[in-house]
């Protein structure tokens, strides 16, 4: 469990700050109006890149005591975003419930004003599963592309892990 604690942390952290940045723009009212949504959304890409550099940061200085590769520093990224890719149905059903149940109705409604696509299309789209599956097709892509980046500018230079030798005894005959 020591292993993987820092990531599970990151990734409730994570899932927890996906919750609550849905409550803001619910406040806000961008699940009504969606006009200024591309700004909260490039808003909230630049807070989880800060938030995942401070897990990187975590792990790296709590686990591996301020020093690791490349290798090391991928491999929890990608731990960090299959945890993360595991909470995302919790953090989508509270939301999607709770926070803003109306959420799919008013998109489908400000999209058929804007004459965008017909109303079935846009029910087809938009909606609880479409939702679901485009959000954890983001996670796992955009996971391992900014794990990758990370983890090249955030390993220690001219390091290389140390490795593990298992001695292994040998059988003398007699």
């Amino acid at each position: 469990m020591k292993k993987i604690g820092i990531e599970i942390k990151w990734g409730a952290i994570i899932t927890t700050f996906y919750c609550i940045w849905a409550y803001i723009e619910n406040t806000t009212g961008n699940h009504k109006d969606f006009s200024n949504i591309i700004i909260f959304g490039l808003l909230f890409i630049l807070i989880l890149i800060v938030m995942s550099i401070m897990a990187f940061f975590d792990k790296k200085l709590n686990f591996y005591e301020g020093k690791w590769d490349f290798k090391q520093a991928f491999r929890f990224g990608l731990f960090l975003t299959g945890i993360t890719a595991l909470l995302n149905p919790i953090a989508h059903y509270i939301i999607y419930n709770t926070i803003s149940p109306e959420y799919f109705t008013n998109l489908i409604e400000y999209q058929a004003a804007k004459g965008r696509e017909t109303k079935e299309v846009l029910i087809e789209r938009y909606n609880f599963d479409s939702t679901m599956y485009q959000s954890m097709r983001d996670i796992m892509s955009y996971g391992v592309v900014f794990s990758a980046i990370l983890a090249y500018f955030l390993k220690t230079k001219n390091y290389t892990s140390p490795v593990k030798t298992v001695e292994l005894k040998s059988k003398k005959k007699k």
